[in-house]
Order: structure tokens, then C-alpha cells, then sequence
């Protein structure tokens, strides 16, 4: 999938420094200064140090030899935080704690991260950042793993999919949609690729969820309370269905082999109004190929009761998939997975692909993939706040950039 980008892209002078800093950098060297060579740890570093990266980065240390060895956030508390967590599974391996040097805070940390001794890079940020983040850490020759969605606007879609074009070859670059990993789900589907539902006729999906917590405390600036809440904030995160719901659009797009060529919907602020300017529900139609016409509501504030799949019905059977609730086929083909739990395997399985590539040459690129569904969750959201179809040749032409005028310096 390539996005059309006519308007270019600014590049920091940074991004020349570091590419040619980092040049030799492109795959883990044995002279590294944490030694990474064919049968030692891969050194990690964490671009922001929230509860995902910090989710993320443990899933890799147990389930690999990896080692988190420096980084980089805004906040003291959420760096003093994430470095006791790793020290301490770091003093359960044996290994060294995390250096003091390789500790770096404020607007510019990631700029020194990237530019440190690592191999590797979790940039789990706010969304709106990641663009400036993935480009420093391609440019720097590492290895990336970076959360979704890959940016909040067209705009940054198509600066992330110019940076993973130059990572081609020379790094693995990773997008955090673990759930295609998980094995339940990948045989769920195969089956249906391979035609155990035959024809699909329509789909159903969904997110329903509960609220999520308000990270900013009483006596923050307002700066810093926008931060610590970047998740109500649509400019940050993108709005919930691009932040959130993004993992079931994504496997909507796996299963269909496609995007969705239009889009229509709904939603708004009803039950969660107290916080940021993200909507708290959405119902919304996307049109995939052949006519295939899927439903897709979400909540981000449901009390009681929640969940998450998606339901396949075709010429043959039906298949459906749910977060918590199984894996099945029912029709002339009749298959279960045999498991509750569908994606619970997903990330360390993801963790142990991600490794594996880096340490054994095999440098995957999944960055064209991430642009396309943080793409397709964009233009339902156009969709939705239009309150009419939009059609996704006209919306991917888009060049609309969400300006976020933020003094980050003065959080120091």
C-alpha cells in the first residue's frame, strides 16, 4: 500500500547527523559497548515510558534475551519508575542495572537515546510523536519496535511510510499489532483465507470497553495535564478509534487481505465528557472488496461488560474471534481453537519474532502494514466526524497535518 505524499516532508538537521553517525550501525555489531553479537542480548531502549512501553519491554526480557539498557521520557517519576522495574529483573538475570548515563529526560531525550550505545528501540509515545521518533531512530540505524497506531494524522502516515522505506534492508522495524502473532488467531485466520467459511458475504466487529484512568494529578499545569492524559486527547492520540480500536480494524484488513475502500458513521461524547475531547463511542460501516460490508462499533466507557472480535459470515459457515471468548468455525467446516484466551501468547510470540530478525540478519519491515490500518482507522474517523461516507482514494490524499503547538521545554 503507498500513500501519495506531494507536500514533502521537513527533516531535522538531526536526522543528517544521526544517519551519518549511525551508518555503521545498521545491524547489532559485535563491538557494540553492550557487546550484542550472535549469541548475546540485544539492548533495548524505551522512547516513552508509560504503562505500554513499559508492558512491552518486560514481555520482551522474559520472553528473549533482550536487555533494556536506557530511557528516554519527559517525567522523573515515569523514568525513576520504568529503571526500578528493569533493575530489578536485570538484578534476577545477573545483569547490570541500567547506567545513569543512559537516562534521558525532557523534549530531546529521544534524540539521545537513539544517538546511545542500543541495538534496539520501543517507541511507545504518544502517537502524535512517533513520526519524530521513528524517523531519529531509522536515521540512527536502529532496530525499531513502534507502537500503534504509527501517527494521529495523514500527514504523519505518510513521513512514517517514507522512513520505513529507508529502514528497508538495513533494519527491522516492527508495528505493535501482537495479535497477529497469536497463535490461536493466525490459524483462525488461515482457515479462513483458505476458504473454511467459503464466500464472505458481511462481517461484524467491535471494541466495547471500560473508561480509562486519568493519569494527570491535581496541580499539574495544564501543559502537563494534557500530556499525562494524552489518551483523551485527540490530537495526541488520535481519537479512540484510531488509538484504541485500531487492533480490530487491523485484523479486519488481515483476514480481507485489503483496507476498506469507503466508510460511513457515527459516534460522538456522551458518557464521558469530564476529560480531554476523544469521542466514547462510535457505529460506523466500512466496505472492503467484493462488496463486503463491515460493521464496527466501539465504547470507551461501558460499565459492567465488554468485549472484543470479530464475526465472519459466509457461503459456508461462520467464523468468529474474540479477545476473550475463543476462536471458532461453525458450518460445513467445523473447527475451535480450543482456548479462551485468543491473544495471550501474541506479544511474547511477536517479542521472540522481533529478536530473532534482529540477531539473525532477517530484517522484516512491517511499516507499509501499520500505515494501512492506521490509514483505514482515519478514514473511518473522517467518516464519522463528517457524519457521511468518504471514500478512501479521496481521504489518503489528504495532506492535513494537526498542528499540536507544544512548549515541551518548559516541562524541564
Amino acid at each position: 500500500m503507498k500513500i501519495e505524499d506531494k507536500t514533502g516532508t521537513d527533516r531535522r538537521t538531526f536526522l543528517k547527523t544521526a544517519s551519518a553517525a549511525g551508518a555503521g550501525l545498521l545491524i547489532i555489531k559485535p563491538e557494540s559497548v553492550f557487546g550484542t553479537q550472535a549469541n548475546s542480548a540485544v539492548a533495548f531502549g524505551i522512547i516513552g515510558c508509560g504503562g505500554r512501553g513499559s508492558a512491552v519491554a518486560t514481555e520482551f526480557v522474559k520472553s528473549t534475551d533482550a536487555r533494556v539498557v536506557a530511557l528516554a521520557d519527559l517525567f522523573d517519576d515515569r523514568l525513576n519508575v520504568t529503571k526500578d522495574r528493569f533493575d530489578k529483573m536485570a538484578e534476577d538475570k545477573g545483569q547490570a542495572k541500567i547506567s545513569s548515563s543512559q537516562i534521558f529526560r525532557g523534549s530531546r531525550a529521544y534524540e539521545k537515546l537513539v544517538g546511545s550505545p542500543v541495538d534496539a528501540v520501543i517507541i511507545s509515545s504518544p502517537p502524535y510523536f512517533h513520526p519524530d521518533h521513528f524517523e531519529a531512530a531509522v536515521a540512527a540505524g536502529k532496530h525499531v519496535y513502534l507502537e500503534k497506531p504509527v501517527a494521529t494524522d495523514l500527514h504523519g502516515c505518510k513521513r512514517i511510510q517514507k522512513a520505513g522505506e529507508r529502514a528497508q534492508g538495513k533494519v527491522t522495524a516492527h508495528v505493535g499489532f501482537q495479535i497477529r502473532y497469536a497463535p490461536p488467531v493466525r490459524e483462525w485466520v488461515q482457515k479462513v483465507q483458505d476458504g473454511a467459511i467459503g464466500d464472505i458475504v458481511c462481517a461484524q466487529s467491535y471494541y466495547y470497553s471500560g473508561d480509562l484512568a486519568r493519569k494527570a494529578k491535581p496541580g499539574m499545569s495544564p501543559l502537563e495535564t494534557r500530556i499525562r492524559n494524552w489518551v483523551f486527547d485527540r490530537a495526541l492520540s488520535g481519537d479512540i478509534i484510531v488509538e484504541q480500536n485500531i487492533h480490530i480494524i487491523d485484523a479486519a484488513n488481515w483476514v480481507l487481505k485489503s483496507h476498506p475502500l469507503r466508510a460511513m458513521g457515527a459516534g460522538g461524547r456522551k458518557a464521558r465528557t469530564d476529560v480531554g475531547d476523544v469521542w466514547d463511542h462510535y457505529v460506523t460501516t466500512l466496505y472492503y472488496p467484493n462488496d463486503v460490508q463491515v460493521s464496527f462499533n466501539s465504547t470507551q466507557f461501558s460499565k459492567g461488560w465488554g468485549s472484543n472480535g470479530l464475526r465472519l459470515f459466509g457461503t459456508k459457515g461462520t467464523a468468529e474471534w474474540h479477545y476473550s471468548g475463543g476462536a471458532r468455525i461453525v458450518g460445513e467446516n467445523k473447527w475451535d481453537a480450543g482456548v479462551n484466551n485468543t491473544i495471550e501468547k501474541g506479544l511474547s510470540e511477536k517479542a521472540k519474532a522481533f529478536v530473532e530478525g534482529v540477531r539473525g540478519g532477517k530484517l522484516e519491515n512491517q511499516i507499509a502494514q501499520g500505515a494501512e490500518s492506521t490509514c483505514s482507522t482515519i478514514l473511518v474517523r473522517t467518516a464519522a466526524y463528517a457524519g457521511k461516507e468518504k471514500a478512501w482514494d479521496k481521504v489518503v490524499k489528504d495532506h492535513t497535518r494537526w498542528e499540536v503547538k507544544l512548549n515541551l521545554d518548559s516541562l524541564v
